[in-house]
């Protein structure tokens, strides 16, 4: 099977050492080209993990999905993930997968790799600004004709966590929703704008009683500028999940992991906690008025 470096990782390919459509590799990783029986791949790797992540096969993900490293299979929204075993090494392979109606009859084709590019590089920024998450080893991209591709991605297996979700009502919720609440802090502190970020995107675990929480899942993530966006706008966002998840889960009680997120996020931060406050009643203000203009609408 041919292949071709294309970035050797060094520092920076956002300063334009990368070509084309892999302009903005994230320092640490490189990129290769390789051709086969399935037509053309670029396969962007992990540099320290270079060879492991060859010899394990990650040039051809559908033979890696369904290899003798599979050691099981995780649940993931739109389809399931192999849970790979390489060694002393732990691997989940997701295969990109769309939703709602075009995804009925185009399910794994996108048109351009931008996408996954760039959730390659909030995964990698994320991971530079200490924020807890599951590190990103690789992403393959293949093209798959009439100018689209299929993608997979790499990301190292977080044992023992769970879906915040599934932690309500535990008796150590106050130390994991707090915790919850630091990690998002910490993520708009990073400059991570996550318009898609939810209550399942949020992980959690214990080590005796300390808890640990992981954001995963960057897809539609980008790094801005402060003045060009509103990180409460994603809090928004994480409210609908919880709402959404205590009425089809039978949450009844939200009050306590709510107010211990609150104080984890802006905890030592009390001007954005003056900045939200007005944020919110002003989202609350428009929010009515929508609901009352919907009114009039269906009296007339």
């Amino acid at each position: 099977m041919p292949e071709r470096l294309l970035h050797p990782g060094r520092p920076s390919a956002a300063q334009g050492s990368a070509p084309g459509d892999l302009e903005g590799i994230p320092e640490g990783f490189e990129a290769l080209r390789v051709t086969g029986a399935a037509g053309v791949r670029t396969v962007i790797l992990k540099s320290r993990l270079r060879d492991r992540l060859l010899e394990a096969g990650v040039r051809d993900p559908r033979n890696l999905g369904a290899g003798p490293l599979v050691a099981g299979w995780i649940e993931g929204g739109r389809t399931r993930h192999a849970l790979l075993r390489c060694g002393d090494e732990a691997w989940v392979l997701k295969s990109y997968r769309r939703g709602g109606v075009l995804g009925r009859w185009n399910s794994s084709r996108y048109w351009g790799a931008r996408r996954f590019l760039d959730e390659l590089r909030v995964a990698a920024h994320a991971e530079r600004a200490g924020i807890p998450t599951a590190e990103v080893l690789a992403l393959v991209v293949e093209r798959a004709g009439l100018g689209s591709v299929r993608a997979w991605l790499v990301t190292r297996y977080l044992a023992g966590v769970r879906p915040l979700p599934e932690l309500f009502g535990d008796a150590r919720e106050g130390p994991i929703f707090r915790a919850a609440g630091e990690a998002v802090g910490r993520m708009h502190e990073a400059g991570i704008d996550h318009p898609d970020l939810h209550i399942g995107n949020i992980m959690g675990s214990f080590d005796g009683d300390e808890p640990h929480v992981h954001i995963v899942d960057w897809d539609r993530a980008r790094v801005r500028e402060r003045s060009a966006w509103s990180p409460y706008a994603n809090l928004v966002r994480l409210w609908r999940s919880v709402e959404k998840g205590r009425r089809s889960g039978g949450v009844r009680r939200l009050e306590r992991p709510v107010r211990e997120f609150i104080r984890g996020y802006f905890a030592g931060r009390p001007r954005a906690l003056r900045e939200a406050r007005g944020y919110f009643r002003r989202r609350a203000f428009l929010l009515g008025v929508r609901l009352w203009l919907w009114r009039a609408w269906r009296w007339t």
